[in-house]
């Protein structure tokens, strides 16, 4: 059974991410002309933040959901040639883009050692997948205890293991391999995900009674929404020292607030609308290439001085996401695209019985 909530939160995620990038691009080139607004928009590009946490718990809910009794033969080798070689191909792309033709000098050993950190810890926007690949294999090896565990006690434990892991690396500086990387190691390793992954475990398992559950406490849920979005903005706006990203222990609960609300909203509707539908077939793709229209949009954007803010974000959002959706559809017209660009996501058909008429005779 295909939840509809799935497809518009998958799709919100996706815009997020392109939302947030673009408007970090447009702060990068406008900061002398946003002057201090730049701190204003920061704090409140915290609300975007919820995306990755939701691509999380979104895939170990489907794992939950569709494979009640543990993953099928081949799981593994379908979701290596569909995800894993995708993000193999965009972290080599990267890492000739910007340790190679994006630099002055062309230095073949300055683009292993980039691909090598893309690879190994994630050090490119596509970190998501290894996070996910490691949830894979945690569904793969604790199905089964997850099964029989007590829900209060391994939601408990997760927490507890999540939001320390996000307070040591809040509080203190993270670990880098190199000074210059920009995604830290901290990131990749999967206590700092762990709380989404077990909650939606038991959210995809017992899908019909945690909407039921959300839609007894509704008012909880919107008052928790609120008031964590009004939280995480505080903080980053008078917390000078907290970065701006999604592996802050006050994002764990702004998060889940926002994934409850989009479930407890969209379980309402009686149908996906087509635009949102869309999108969400194309979310991997987007996710995996939007950052290169971006970067060349910024471009494009840096020899344009007249251009406001506001229009400059909406030309990066609506180009990225757009120019990103045409090469996927073009590159997926061919037999083993989808190894490069990602594969679209195809909603499978409801099958129907054949009816056989009888005849009395």
């Amino acid at each position: 059974m295909q939840v509809k909530e799935i497809f518009v939160l998958r799709c919100i995620s996706c815009l997020s991410v392109v939302l947030l990038h673009a408007i970090s691009m447009v702060m990068f080139l406008q900061e002398e002309m946003l002057g201090d607004t730049v701190h204003v928009i920061e704090s409140f590009r915290t609300l975007l933040m919820f995306s990755t946490p939701a691509f999380i718990f979104i895939s170990e809910f489907l794992l939950a959901h569709a494979y009640s009794d543990g993953v099928p033969e081949g799981f593994l080798k379908k979701r290596f040639k569909t995800i894993f070689i995708p993000f193999l191909f965009i972290a080599v792309l990267d890492a000739f883009l910007t340790a190679g033709l994006m630099m002055e000098q062309f230095h073949a050993a300055a683009i292993v050692q980039k691909l090598l950190a893309n690879i190994f810890l994630g050090n490119f926007i596509g970190y998501f997948i290894l996070v996910i690949f490691q949830f894979y294999l945690l569904h793969m090896c604790f199905h089964s205890f997850l099964q029989k565990a007590s829900p209060k006690w391994v939601l408990s434990v997760s927490f507890a293991v999540n939001a320390a892991y996000l307070c040591y690396f809040t509080f203190i500086n993270p670990p880098v391999v190199q000074e210059q990387a920009s995604f830290p190691f901290s990131w990749v390793p999967f206590p700092g995900w762990l709380f989404y992954f077990c909650l939606a475990y038991y959210c995809g398992k017992d899908y019909k009674r945690f909407l039921a559950l959300l839609d007894q406490y509704r008012y909880a849920v919107y008052t928790a929404a609120v008031v964590t979005a009004v939280s995480i903005v505080a903080i980053s706006y008078f917390s000078e020292n907290i970065a701006i990203t999604s592996k802050r222990p006050d994002i764990l609960f702004y998060s889940i607030s926002i994934i409850f609300l989009c479930f407890h909203l969209f379980s309402k509707l009686t149908a996906v609308p087509r635009l949102i539908m869309f999108i969400s077939n194309y979310s991997f793709s987007i996710y995996l290439l939007h950052a290169f229209f971006l970067i060349i949009g910024m471009a494009v954007l840096s020899g344009i001085n007249s251009i406001s803010p506001v229009p400059a974000v909406a030309l990066l959002f609506f180009g990225g996401t757009g120019a990103a959706i045409f090469v996927s559809w073009s590159v997926n017209k061919l037999k083993y695209g989808y190894m490069f660009v990602g594969k679209i996501y195809q909603p499978k058909r409801q099958r129907t019985e054949p009816k056989v008429q009888h005849h009395a005779g």
